[in-house]
């Protein structure tokens, strides 16, 4: 039986206020280490209207130096004295995402916190008016709306109503409108509101994240509700990009939510980092200027590109279910109408569309689904005075009486993906002072272009004293860097450093440098990697993420002096070396490839003549392959757990029957098998042209994610088969026979 959808001209409802995304934490960072050329080709399927994604409104991180997530941004002031704006990548894409589209809305919020700006609001209203100021005056950019206080945190109400509002309309900012309280755990906001007239004049709209419905109180509060911050789709299954849609539309069916905001705007950093693998453009390989446009980026056009902020929802038409959800808008002049169409169900379904008051006689038709994205088929044409559709399984459609759309990558030529080349060398001289250098990824500290002996360097300038209040949902790491493709396996890293000062405590300054960092837990954790630690006394710490592994002291050490360390990983084997003299050698063969890492103590550090080469002709990088991907092939009794972040591509596969088994086909020397360790994991064994190779054992009482639990990498350079065999056994300490298995890595391809 077909649904019926009937649209009412005079039948309006609340007013759309666009759909955007959010720049912040670090997940932008990579996208300025792009080919110019490049570059712009991907902000414009970002920004540029009725060509990719045509985001409406975008949201930037004001920058603390605090992780808020995958990463920090910088700082705009680090102190009351200090001030720099064009630190971080936020207010350039911002500036770039102006020049492509006037008319875009922006946001501004915080997560972290100076710590100079808590001792009093005088501090505070600074650091906000400067970030306002200087967006003006160097980008010239003007912000719609700002959210004062941080982001999923306390939200202080004399503050924003007694400090904050009167100081901006005073200094010039009064058309920045406020807005709160970007929330995840309640919606106090609206009670607030509703209780105290002096906030609801002050704001502009209130604010919610992750969250598609709302209570009553927040309906009736008299002010818009915007749905501020959530999920961009996951990358590893098309059925996210349309749950996407499903909350797009929820939000107003359910919610009244005129806004919806995606979180991150792009991922442009590296797959190791907190919360990854989650976007509509992936970004992360600026050495070769390869990227992916994922069908999220498609699915979001069905919205921006057929309405825009202004336009007036049809409420009669808009309905949520799921199973067949609509979303239906109109210009403000009654000149224009657009119905989104979304199907989750499996089968085909027929839908029967009868307009009132508004003459049409024809739709243009735009559909995505997993085999076509953001595709025109034929129009839709009035018959009996009714439009009828068959809308397939799966499916998003967008029916309209307006042109200009475009898919923006049929104008594009992506180049396509290429290795990390080495050797790759960085003396830091090219840059500007204050500069990010390629490549790198701040996971905590500041990573900049500074000056030691009167020549340029690389310095960590985040010291103890100006170390930022974390943002509350998570703490910042020690600093480190990451830097380099995360596939990097056989290699050594050498890099030269100074102490610019010494410790005044207990707590000595150290540095680090390490290879194989393949994850950074949402944790105040060092990388897992394996990392050297040299201490300014001299005491040194070869190392697994925190895990010790060797350890000693070098006599007479000068810490002010320049001096150089190395990290070499030769398969299973890594070597340390410091001032060119070999220290440790262990074997361990947990981690399998990774990032470079430069890290230090929170203390001002210079670092000088950064390298990375090849050892020999042992393959440098591996490619790696999703659990999933259709050349592997899994028996019957394989479960999926697929959206842990911990986990390569989110995806993780689970059985713990003996006989259950995984098989596919390699070319190639090497091979890594990637899984999880932890307390209810039981064995396996692999099979290599049919002979056993060896078996695994996943059980540990600390759980690991993205380890090797088997490797092998002496094989002729020739095709191989490959089994692995679920054996229904356990340690005797195991609470489980499970073996749990989330990637492929070998230095060939999979057949």
């Amino acid at each position: 039986m077909a649904e019926n959808l009937h649209i009412d001209f005079h039948n309006n409802g609340l007013e759309f206020k666009g759909i955007g995304a959010v720049t912040s934490n670090g997940m932008s960072r990579l996208l300025y280490d792009y080919p110019e050329n490049i570059r712009e080709d991907i902000l414009d399927l970002l920004f540029l209207p009725s060509f990719g994604a045509s985001f409406h409104t975008l949201k930037v991180e004001i920058g603390s130096d605090a992780n808020g997530t995958g990463g920090t941004e910088p700082s705009h002031m680090r102190s009351r004295s200090d001030f720099d704006i064009s630190r971080g990548v936020g207010l350039k894409m911002a500036r770039a995402a102006k020049d492509r589209n006037a008319a875009i809305i922006l946001d501004a919020i915080r997560w972290g916190t100076p710590a100079w700006t808590t001792g009093s609001y005088n501090d505070k209203y600074l650091y906000y008016l400067n970030f306002l100021r200087g967006a003006k005056d160097k980008y010239n950019l003007d912000f719609d709306y700002l959210a004062p206080d941080e982001n999923e945190g306390d939200y202080d109400i004399p503050w924003v109503v007694d400090i904050l509002r009167p100081g901006l309309d005073r200094d010039g900012f009064s058309n920045v409108c406020l807005t709160g309280a970007d929330s995840t755990e309640e919606w106090n906001i609206a009670a607030m509101v509703q209780g105290n007239p002096d906030l609801r004049n002050t704001l502009a709209a209130i604010t919610r994240h992750y969250k598609q419905d709302s209570p009553q109180e927040a309906k009736d509060c008299g002010l818009p509700i915007f749905n501020t911050e959530d999920l961009a789709p996951f990358r590893n299954k098309f059925e996210y990009a349309l749950m996407m849609a499903y909350k797009i539309i929820r939000s107003y069916v359910s919610g009244r939510m005129v806004q919806y905001v995606m979180h991150p705007v792009i991922e442009s950093m590296y797959d190791s980092v907190p919360y990854s693998y989650k976007a509509i453009l992936a970004a992360d390989s600026p050495w070769s200027g390869h990227y992916t446009i994922e069908p999220g980026l498609w699915v979001t056009a069905h919205f921006t590109q057929f309405a825009k902020p202004g336009w007036r929802f049809i409420d009669c038409a808009c309905t949520s279910s799921y199973g067949i959800s609509s979303l239906c808008l109109k210009d403000p002049e009654n000149s224009g109408l657009s119905i989104i169409l979304l199907n989750l169900r499996e089968t085909e379904e027929e839908i029967c569309i009868d307009i009132s008051g508004f003459d049409i006689s024809v739709l243009k038709c735009w559909i995505t689904n997993e085999e076509k994205q953001f595709i025109r088929i034929s129009d839709l044409i009035r018959k009996g005075g009714k439009f009828s559709l068959a809308i397939p399984g799966k499916s998003i459609v967008t029916l309209t009486t307006t042109s200009g759309q475009r898919k923006g990558s049929d104008y594009l030529s992506i180049p396509p993906q290429s290795d990390f080349i080495l050797p790759y060398s960085d003396d830091f001289s090219t840059y500007e002072k204050g500069a990010q250098p390629c490549y790198a990824v701040d996971q905590g500290g500041a990573f900049e272009i500074g000056e030691s002996d009167g020549r340029k360097c690389l310095q960590q300038v985040i010291t103890r004293d100006l170390k930022p209040v974390d943002w509350e949902r998570r703490p910042t790491p020690p600093p480190f860097t990451l830097l380099g493709s995360e596939l990097l396996t056989n290699c050594i890293t050498t890099i030269r450093f100074r102490f610019e000062e010494l410790s005044q405590s207990a707590c000595k300054n150290y540095v680090m440098l390490g290879l194989r960092a393949n994850w950074a837990p949402a944790r105040w954790d060092f990388p897992q990697s394996y990392n050297l630690r040299l201490y300014e006394d001299g005491r040194w710490l070869l190392s697994n993420g925190f895990t010790a592994l060797r350890a000693g002291c070098i006599d007479n050490f000068n810490p002010l002096s320049w001096h150089t360390v190395s990290v070499k990983s030769v398969y299973e084997k890594v070597y340390a070396s410091i001032d060119r003299n070999n220290i440790a050698e262990v074997t361990d063969h947990a981690l399998s490839s990774g990032n470079i890492v430069i890290g230090s103590s929170y203390s001002l550090v210079s670092f000088s003549d950064f390298s990375i080469e090849p050892v020999g002709k042992l393959p440098a990088a591996c490619r790696r392959f999703n659990i999933l991907d259709s050349r592997i092939k899994c028996s019957s009794g394989w479960s999926e757990a697929g959206s842990n972040p911990d986990n390569y591509f989110r995806t993780l596969l689970s059985a713990g029957r003996r006989g259950e088994n995984i098989t596919f086909s390699f070319s190639g020397t090497s091979l890594s098998v990637i899984g999880i360790q932890g307390e209810g994991l039981g064995k396996s064994a692999v099979y290599i042209d049919g002979k056993e190779y060896g078996s695994a054992d996943q059980f540990s009482m600390s759980p690991r994610s993205r380890v090797s639990i088997f490797s092998v990498n002496d094989l002729s350079q020739e095709k191989h088969d490959v089994r692995i065999d679920v054996l229904g056994e356990k340690n005797a300490d195991s609470q489980g026979t499970a073996v749990c298995i989330n990637a492929i890595e070998t230095d060939g391809e999979l057949c």
